[in-house]
């Protein structure tokens, strides 16, 4: 098969988002709903706020009373935060008010306690006495009130010193939405900020999409597990944590199937039960080679193969395939090839099974040191993103584990790109975190 025979990575993602899928959709508490997303709207179970409410500190006010101030008003009562009082303010009159409070009655507006002084009471016996008639001219202003009370009837009063505008610290009830209002919507991703938006609407429960459930297989004769120690023609086998670990970063439930030897049957068997879940990702024998057995149970199993072959570098053994509501991905063996197809194209099939679109986020930046021309097959170079720079680190094959390690970011290379000068503005492609 030549090169130009090769599906390119434009022609592979039209394929993979072509592909129907079919999310399953669960409802959960909210407090387990984190990064999941919303299968159906979320709506306002009333008017937020509920009341008018106070956004300082204060004191609840008439705005006609406070116009012309400095004017003193009397103080009937106080509300707090949650409270449900029933005063009403006559003119004349205040209720001290805090934060979150509702208005009471009667009033349109809120002055901030900074703006405010409160009076010490009357000295005994000044303005005639006890039970005697007192004259106080609360304002200068010639629209000031006058207050002509007996000092038993007096209370406390407060100097309104400044009054711009009271009616901005209140907001109005239905300001924030109206009942019935879509406050999130299908699809939303749930983080932080959006599960207090359901929480303040009493969303104690919501629809979901699931997470996507998938499996991981690698296969091959000379891998062994981790904890062993592999003689001069074995490895140890780094494709399945590295995988199960990616996929649960993009948002899948993951179960590792192992490792099995380049037998037909044992591969079959093994491939059979993993078809069991959403995406089965297999690593190795994807090639051409005598023991490459993948492709062919693949379709011994009724799997139909929608890509076999792909122009990209890392990862030209690429294989995916569906069949009914269960998809597989053949990766090549060599980890740094795997890694890139699974981030580059597997990603986009499982966001969308996770109820979500695709929404490739493009990093440009640019290039602190030269690179060479690249071939006929878009290359993907890890590199280091610093600021507005990135350095491409030395490709050293699709089997250094280590120079990916190291990397941030992978610069995309169109094919038969021209070499690229220090400076050059480029294309990456982020490594999650």
């Amino acid at each position: 098969m030549t090169e130009t025979s090769l599906i390119s990575v434009a022609g592979a993602i039209a394929v993979i988002d072509a592909a129907p899928v079919s999310p399953r959709v669960m409802r959960i508490a909210l407090d387990q709903a984190q990064g999941l997303r919303l299968a159906a709207d979320v709506k306002a179970d009333r008017d937020y706020p509920p009341f008018e409410k106070s956004l300082m500190d204060g004191y609840a006010v008439r705005c006609a009373d406070v116009k012309n101030s400095p004017v003193e008003l009397k103080v009937i009562g106080e509300i707090a935060a949650g409270g449900n009082s029933n005063i009403k303010i006559e003119p004349g009159q205040t209720v001290a008010i805090m934060t979150g409070a509702p208005l009471p009655a009667g009033a349109d507006g809120v002055v901030p306690i900074e703006e405010t002084e409160l009076l010490p009471p009357l000295p005994t016996g000044e303005g005639g006495g006890e039970g005697g008639l007192e004259n106080r001219n609360v304002s200068d202003s010639q629209h000031a009130l006058t207050l002509t009370l007996s000092r038993r009837e007096r209370g406390s009063f407060v100097r309104i010193l400044r009054a711009d505008d009271p009616s901005r610290f209140v907001t109005h009830r239905g300001a924030d939405c109206a009942a019935g209002t879509v406050v999130l919507r299908k699809r939303t991703k749930l983080e932080a900020a959006q599960l207090a938006v359901a929480a303040s609407v009493g969303a104690a429960t919501v629809e979901v999409f699931a997470k996507p459930r998938a499996a991981v297989l690698s296969t091959g004769d000379e891998l062994v597990p981790i904890d062993m120690s592999p003689d001069n023609s074995q490895i140890r086998n780094s494709n399945n944590i590295m995988l199960v670990s990616l996929l649960r970063r993009i948002g899948c439930e993951v179960i590792d199937l192992g490792t099995v030897r380049d037998d037909f049957e044992t591969i079959r068997a093994t491939i059979r039960r993993g078809m069991e879940f959403d995406v089965l990702f297999v690593t190795g024998g994807m090639s051409m080679g005598q023991y490459d057995f993948v492709p062919k149970v693949l379709l011994d199993l009724g799997v139909e193969l929608k890509i076999t072959k792909l122009r990209i570098k890392p990862g030209k053994p690429f294989v995916f395939g569906q069949k009914e509501k269960s998809f597989v991905f053949g990766l090549p063996g060599n980890p740094v090839s795997g890694f890139v197809c699974a981030l580059r194209l597997c990603s986009r099939l499982l966001a969308r099974m996770s109820g979500g679109e695709v929404d490739e986020r493009w990093i440009f930046a640019k290039l602190k040191s030269p690179l060479e021309a690249n071939g006929n097959r878009e290359f993907y170079q890890p590199a280091i993103l610093s600021g507005e720079y990135v350095t491409p680190l030395k490709w050293k094959g699709s089997a250094d584990i280590y120079t990916l390690a190291a990397a941030n970011g992978l610069i995309v290379r169109a094919e038969n790109e021209s070499s690229l000068a220090t400076g050059s503005m480029v294309k990456v492609l982020e490594i999650p975190t």
